[in-house]
């Protein structure tokens, strides 16, 4: 019988890692991720005796900031695609740039991580040993991002990642056709409780109040993730015919220019190349001073932190806090305690200062004046896609058996107990637990 272990994402989103193991020992491990509080920040510890390698669905730190650690004293291949370890290589870095938590590794391992990526296309069967295969989905999360389906001792497992089957502007969304008979489903359930807004109606409000602010003097801070994000809200902009100036800064820049190289990955590459050209990339090497030209000429800012926890968009934020002219829209998840859902919940910008001097860290705190609002441009499927996404795979035997992680407490045991209502055999696993199929 196959088994599975649930070492972390369980009832939580952060350090999702799971491991397959084969009848005859071999493993193959899924992900492998952090979570940035408390100090449990890592998957469960598991015996890793014939690890046969790792397979990364995608580059976000919750999925692959603990990937060194499984290189300290293995020499495994990791399988992803081409853009997936370049981002991974970028985040992982500056993670280790600005993070004060003593990680149990560093760039040595990391740079052995990268050597051992063996790239994957997506809908090729590969095998991996003598009873694991690998097939990459596109999972339509990020570009690069992929469902993994496992194939172990004549088992299917599908795992999804972090899926997105709604449209967005980026990439193309996440399809079913293709997947074959399945005997078991693991799935992300971090919206499984909530609808998104309709999409058009979204975008349509949201350029229409950026322009509002724009026209009455003042400017707009869209605080975005570097990777996909700050891309999407870019291309929302153009799509709808936006004509302000629109400011890139912090990683974002780096990260859509290399988007550019990876045309395959993205729904359409001459439009994402057009609405580049429209953006004004804020210089790296003379970049204070761009951004004073940039905050008195007027425009919409789009930088990274996503959650304002530091980067480029807390600068702008505490520019722009105080006028009633300006707005913050953020258009990312904000996690629990993150300065943006304080900001969103409180309204008040909270930031962390320290005094070299001094050694101390500090935070401090600012009253906001601006016009803070949040747009659901979500890359997760919602409850109703998350359902269709379920309804639409075959299982074989009719097994219908259905694992559901990456979510909160709530999310992940209320979607497990849909999904039984509708004759599916659901389970909401807790970390450290295992099951044979």
């Amino acid at each position: 019988m196959v088994k599975i272990v649930f070492l972390g994402g369980c009832r939580e989103v952060g350090r999702s890692a799971i491991l397959i193991e084969s009848d005859n020992g071999d493993q193959i491990i899924l992900d492998y991720g952090i979570r940035f509080s408390d100090e449990e920040r890592f998957p469960q510890n598991s015996i890793f005796k014939k690890l046969k390698g790792v397979a990364l669905t995608h580059c976000h730190i919750d999925h692959s900031g603990g990937l060194p650690y499984l290189y300290k004293d293995n020499s495994i291949p990791l399988y992803t695609n081409e853009i997936t370890l370049r981002l991974v290589e970028i985040l992982l870095n500056d993670m280790f740039r600005i993070s004060q938590y003593p990680y149990p590794f560093g760039k040595k391992e990391l740079k052995k991580l990268v050597d051992s990526g063996k790239f994957l296309s997506y809908g090729k069967k590969y095998k991996i040993s003598k009873n694991i295969y690998l097939t990459f989905i596109d999972a339509g999360h990020i570009p690069g991002s992929a469902s993994i389906l496992v194939e172990v001792d004549g088992k299917n497992i599908l795992y999804t990642g972090d899926i997105n089957n709604q449209f967005t502007r980026l990439i193309r969304s996440a399809k079913t056709e293709n997947i074959p008979e399945i005997d078991a489903l693991i799935i992300e359930s971090t919206y499984s409780m909530k609808d998104h807004p309709n999409r058009k109606e979204l975008e349509i409000e949201f350029v229409k109040r950026i322009m509002n602010i724009i026209d009455n003097g003042g400017n707009v801070l869209i605080p975005a993730f570097g990777v996909a994000r700050s891309q999407e809200a870019l291309l929302i902009l153009y799509r709808n015919n936006f004509k302000g100036r629109i400011f890139i800064d912090g990683m974002a820049r780096k990260i859509s220019r290399i988007f550019m190289n990876y045309p395959d990955f993205l729904k359409d590459i001459e439009v994402y190349l057009k609405a580049i050209k429209k953006a004004y990339f804020i210089s790296e090497r003379k970049s204070q001073q761009d951004r004073m030209f940039a905050k008195r000429t007027k425009g919409v800012f789009i930088a990274p932190s996503g959650m304002l926890k530091g980067g480029t968009a807390l600068e702008y934020a505490r520019s722009f806090a105080q006028d009633p002219n300006s707005a913050i829209y953020l258009v990312g998840y904000q996690i629990e305690g993150s300065p943006g859902r304080i900001l969103l919940e409180d309204g008040i910008l909270e930031y962390k200062t320290f005094s070299r001097r001094t050694a101390i860290e500090k935070i401090e705190k600012i009253d906001v004046n601006c016009e803070v609002e949040y747009f659901d441009f979500s890359s997760h499927s919602d409850s109703t896609h998350l359902h269709e996404y379920v309804n639409n795979l075959s299982f074989k035997d009719n097994s219908n058996i259905v694992f559901c992680v990456h979510g909160d407490n709530k999310s992940t045991t209320t979607f497990a107990k849909e999904l039984n209502n509708n004759s599916y055999n659901a389970i909401s696993p807790e970390a450290g637990e295992s099951y044979k199929i």
